[in-house]
């Protein structure tokens, strides 16, 4: 290729940018919320469909939907022009989105995409279909300007990440040797600041219960039946406070920390290096002050330690005035965000016998556990992060730190395991882009420079004799 192949792609890019923005808004319209995906098979189709039609026509070869049962479909591409001799590196990304609850507090309609203050709102905007296509459009200005890219390329785009990858990991066993690669790169995080991007070297892992409580047959007189009969959302109520200790935010689960992993010397370097201030997290999240597990910074409570949270509670009655009932039914959707070496099945039997042991005879309830991701850590020193490290210096001008992530991306050991241990976890995304929010949106900044650090890093990744790892 033309020495200078990678500031042609960029020329072409910013030529061709207005476009490529109003594509993504295209995509953005796609309702495709993986939690509603019974109602909303019909946009998850067509959202597939899109995403084949635009591959193709950006010059991707064998690009294909892949249906799968019950469950969104995926979507494959592949340009293999570099050769036998060039390196391979595996694209993987999600098209599925978060519901968009509370509706009538989004400013603008959350699939009709928006352009104000040098951003695009929408749901998706930047979790991940913004990202992911930041990436497909750094292929698209390379194979425009030039005809061919450096090295070889599959991409797999899939609609259930944000239900945890339920179906996927079937898939990826299927298809081992089609999926067979030096590398993968995987696009879906925040930076701290556009002058602070981030490569993340580990995922925190996630399990997620749903608890039911059952009292009386129906709803009850509170003013008759209340004293004599149990309350299942008091009931409740405790049983979640029992499970974490109110100051110390210790959670109080037997064997809950027994499997978790001391950091090492470099990942505590790592966390000191990164500028993450109390100051900076009241003024992002705009909460009265902050709280966590004691003894730990914010910087370590965020990504390095395990948490307990609740996502709702049901039950009772919450609408105008009052009405004075015992319910009959309620629940709650809990999740833990656990931290290597945690197994997310042991965790939720731990929490399960712990709930059903406190529970009491007055009430009847089921504990189930909804869906499971491993925490993973990736190899630093693997020449495609290396390689990520150099192309994010120069697409974003500062040196990328290295985090290890709180959210969780169920495949991450699954991709490990099955194609390959190296793994390139980055994104463009900021902290102000209220990713699983209200107003969700994506800088456009941080989409150009996105374009760019991709183009440069298909050549970093090339540079040495071909070799991703």
């Amino acid at each position: 290729m033309e020495d200078n192949w990678c500031e042609l792609a960029i020329k072409s890019f910013e030529t061709h940018e207005q476009e490529a923005i109003e594509r993504l808004c295209q995509l953005i319209r796609f309702p495709t919320i993986s939690a509603e995906f019974a109602e909303r098979q019909a946009d998850f189709n067509a959202c597939a469909d899109w995403l084949r039609h635009e591959m193709s026509g950006i010059g991707l070869e064998n690009v294909r939907v892949i249906s799968l049962n019950n469950s969104p479909p995926l979507v494959y591409a592949e340009w293999l022009a570099a050769g036998e001799s060039a390196a391979t590196l595996l694209i993987y990304g999600h098209y599925d989105v978060v519901p968009v609850d509370p509706l009538d507090r989004w400013t603008t309609p959350p699939f009709e995409p928006h352009l104000r203050d040098n951003r695009l709102y929408g749901r998706g905007a930047s979790d991940d279909k913004g990202q992911f296509w930041a990436i497909l459009c750094a292929i698209e200005a390379c194979l425009r300007s030039g005809g061919k890219l450096p090295l070889n390329l599959k991409i797999l785009l899939e609609g259930e990440e944000e239900a945890l990858s339920s179906h996927l990991a079937s898939f990826l066993q299927e298809n081992r040797t089609k999926l067979r690669c030096d590398g993968i790169l995987i696009a879906d995080m925040d930076a701290l600041h556009p002058q602070v991007p981030l490569i993340m070297y580990g995922t925190r892992g996630n399990c997620t219960l749903e608890v039911r409580l059952q009292g009386p047959r129906r709803e009850l007189h509170s003013g008759t039946y209340g004293g004599g009969v149990e309350n299942p959302l008091n009931v409740l109520v405790r049983l979640l406070a029992s499970i974490q200790d109110g100051k110390t935010r210790r959670i109080l689960v037997p064997g809950f920390y027994d499997a978790v992993r001391a950091m090492t010397a470099q990942e505590q370097a790592f966390l000191e290096d990164l500028p993450i201030t109390d100051e900076m997290g009241l003024a992002i999240t705009g909460a009265p002050a902050l709280a966590g597990e004691e003894g730990y910074p914010l910087k370590a409570r965020i990504s390095a330690r395990p948490t307990f949270e609740v996502h709702g509670i049901c039950g009772g009655y919450c609408g105008e005035g009052v009405k004075t009932i015992i319910p009959a039914s309620v629940h709650a959707k809990l999740s833990f965000r656990l931290v290597p070496d945690q197994d997310p099945q042991v965790i939720g039997e731990l929490v399960k016998a712990y709930l059903l042991r406190q529970a009491p005879p007055t009430v009847k309830m089921e504990v189930s556990l909804w869906g499971k991701a491993h925490p993973a850590t990736v190899d630093t020193d693997a020449a495609i992060v290396q390689a990520g490290k150099r192309a994010l210096q120069r697409g974003f001008g500062a040196p990328p730190r290295f985090v290890r992530g709180g959210g969780s991306i169920p495949i991450l050991n699954i991709l490990q395991e099955l194609l390959h241990p190296h793994i390139l976890l980055t994104g463009f995304g900021l902290p102000q882009d209220n990713t699983h929010s209200i107003d969700e949106s994506f800088s456009l900044s941080q989409f150009r420079n996105g374009v760019r650090s991709m183009i440069y890093l298909f050549e970093e990744l090339t540079n040495k004799n071909g070799h991703v790892s």
